[in-house]
């Protein structure tokens, strides 16, 4: 529930708006605390911060928006109408002559205009501070002004000064008014909360120590990490000068915020410890507002560091593949084999493109065992695995005290691990652009330079690179470097997915199911001609990786020395995350196969393309659907086959 907290001056005002909220809002999602409380008091009320947004008038919602809070505050604006009834009142009451009108800075009213009406000689005063008010009103006294008009605690004053005094009321039209303010901006207040809580869950669960110093030098924000990081005996720090608490970030946060800069990777000690501190400014049109201060560890860095090449590490620098590994009955893989075949021959670089799960880097090993560098090491890097900031450090390496806190000695990057061997990008599409051109320029050269160190580094080392994805397309959006592209796509292998090379799906499964039995302790001897049809026919999207999970997953159901149909259908259709796209595309596979004998002198995949031809009429569009492919594939397979 969206809660109010609305002040008022007097009680009947209260009373005026309790009947507005019971005839206006009483269905609406917000609740309205209202407090009969004089502006003095304000002061020293203890602030309840359940509030969603606080309403006052006057003085009152002067000293509301003076404390220390982060709600927002609503003024009940004093209208025109408020103040010449309280006007005529005065004259009527008084036969005032000459009246003074005492408001907060936040109201403006026309003396000539109230004059004119009113037929006497009006003045408006405004006083923004609540402690001025008797000092104004003593000059109204002693000026001889017949009656002062103002809100409950204006007149408060004049009437302990003896002097004629009328309380602006607020009108019903007023609070009405204001009431569907708060209301509008509820959702606004919502949407604040929700940022803030964000914020707040970012900054408190980061692993990162992190402050936020505003434009008067003062900390606005600390999270517990930065607390547990470096302690200090300050007690709470929120609000406190930066130079009180850590007066070490000083300097570089002055910097900050003068060159309107980031500060990256300034190393510092603080209490024996070394820490790697980043200065980022907060910038709000052209000025500096503030500047996030970002920390960690040395140590943790290396710890980190270390856990990374650790999980780099885990293949070794052997590979343990050949190309008789790849199991493959299929043409179109045996000539994708051939053509790699041709590729280890020579030692120019080597693009790998496939989907995922299609085996890139068996691929490489393979080409890299069948190579002359196959007594030289295989060095595998996942690019995706690598964080921006040690991409650098983790392929050139760097020298000895190259950074606090770095390997004695320095260390090798991976480009030297691999010489005289391969070294294996894997997702290479995943390297940020801004890197790319340092790792071009290894390429060219066949030269590193270590991180810290003024000497190069001769390196002869063999690339293959991989990717899922359309390097060209990426070159297009600007996402990938064109001359890189040129320098890895000197050979192209191309291994094409599960679906389009059919024939090697049942020998991978027997493979697969091999390995599973004797994992599991199983005697399931193959799959029954129901079984088979059905795994040929699905799309396998994840490639062998889904065609293993499949295998594993039918292992560990079956109960029995073969793999039906139905059991079959479960494991590649579990209920749960049933696709029915999936299921029509079976199905539209299998009404290739009635009835439908196929010599054994004639392919599979051939003969179900001349079949979804035959039943389209030829029309290409239509019987790629079929198929389960795209045109472009169902046009070059048809060239292959000869089909016109």
């Amino acid at each position: 529930m969206f809660r109010v907290l609305l002040v008022v001056p007097y009680p009947k005002l209260e009373q005026t708006v309790k009947k507005i909220y019971k005839e206006y809002f009483r269905d609406t999602e917000f609740e309205v605390d209202i407090r009969v409380i004089q502006a003095e008091e304000i002061k020293h009320m203890p602030w309840d911060e359940a509030y969603d947004l606080v309403i006052g008038r006057g003085h009152s919602a002067a000293i509301l928006k003076q404390k220390d809070n982060q709600v927002p505050v609503l003024e009940i604006p004093i209208t025109g109408y408020d103040i010449l009834r309280a006007l005529l009142k005065s004259k009527e009451q008084y036969h005032a002559t000459r009246i003074a009108v005492i408001v907060s800075s936040a109201q403006t009213h026309d003396e000539t205009i109230l004059s004119s009406i009113l037929g006497a000689q009006v003045s408006v005063k405004t006083c923004q501070d609540f402690e001025r008010v008797s000092e104004i009103i003593e000059d109204v006294k002693q000026n001889n002004y017949d009656a002062v008009v103002g809100g409950y605690s204006v007149t408060s004053q004049a009437l302990r000064k003896h002097m004629n005094a009328i309380t602006v009321e607020t009108g019903e039209e007023a609070m009405i008014q204001i009431l569907h303010e708060a209301a509008r901006m509820m959702g606004t207040i919502y949407q604040e909360h929700e940022r803030r809580k964000i914020y707040e869950t970012i900054t408190q669960t980061s692993k990162e120590g992190i402050i936020y110093v505003n434009g008067k030098k003062e900390i606005a924000l600390v999270n517990k990490k930065m607390l547990q990081m470096i302690y200090t005996d300050k007690g709470l720090i929120r609000g406190k000068q930066l130079h009180e608490v850590y007066p070490f970030f000083e300097e570089k946060c002055a910097e900050a915020i003068q060159t309107k800069q980031p500060v990256y990777n300034a190393v510092q000690n603080v209490d024996n410890t070394t820490f790697t501190i980043d200065y980022v400014p907060v910038i709000v049109g052209d000025k500096a507002a503030g500047v996030v201060i970002t920390c960690q560890t040395v140590k943790k860095i290396q710890q980190i560091e270390s856990q990374i090449r650790k999980k780099l590490s885990e293949k070794g620098l052997v590979a343990a593949y050949t190309f008789s590994d790849m199991i493959r009955k299929s043409d179109l893989m045996e000539s994708t084999v051939t053509i790699a075949r041709k590729f280890a021959a020579v030692s120019s670089n080597v693009l790998i493109v496939g989907e995922t799960g299609t085996g890139k880097e068996l691929m490489a090993q393979s080409i890299h065992n069948a190579s002359e560098r196959s007594n030289g090491p295989f060095v595998a890097v996942n690019c995706a695995a690598l964080p921006e900031n040690l991409l650098e450090s983790e392929l050139f390496g760097y020298a000895d005290g190259a950074f606090t806190g770095s390997r004695r000695g320095g260390k090798m990057g991976f480009f030297e691990q691999a010489h005289r061997g391969t070294l294996f990008l894997d997702e290479i599409s995943e390297i940020p652009i801004n890197f790319q051109g340092k790792l071009l320029r290894a390429l060219q050269e066949r030269q590193i330079r270590r991180i810290g160190d003024d000497k190069v580094v001769d390196v002869d080392t063999r690339i293959i690179a991989a990717t899922n994805r359309n390097l060209r397309q990426m070159v297009i959006d600007h996402e990938f470097r064109q001359d890189l592209l040129y320098r890895l796509d000197v050979l192209k292998v191309y291994i094409p997915p599960l679906r389009e090379r059919t024939a090697d799906i049942l020998p991978l499964f027997s493979y697969f199911l091999n390995k599973y039995n004797n994992k599991f302790g199983k005697d399931i001897a193959g799959l029954t001609p129901e079984a088979q049809k059905m795994l040929r026919n699905y799309h396998f999207e994840g490639n062998i990786r889904e065609l293993r999970n499949i295998a594993e997953r039918v292992s560990v159901m079956c109960e029995h020395d073969t793999i039906d149909k139905h059991l079959m259908e479960t494991a590649l259709y579990p209920e749960d995350v049933f696709s029915s796209s999936e299921r029509k595309r079976t199905d539209n596979d299998s009404v290739l196969h009635e009835e439908n004998t196929i010599s054994p002198n004639v392919s599979i995949e051939e003969e179900q393309i001349r079949e979804a031809l035959r039943k389209t009429g030829g029309k290409k569009t239509r019987a790629a659907e079929l198929l389960g492919m795209d045109r472009s594939t169902l046009w070059r397979k048809m060239k292959s086959y000869h089909i016109e």
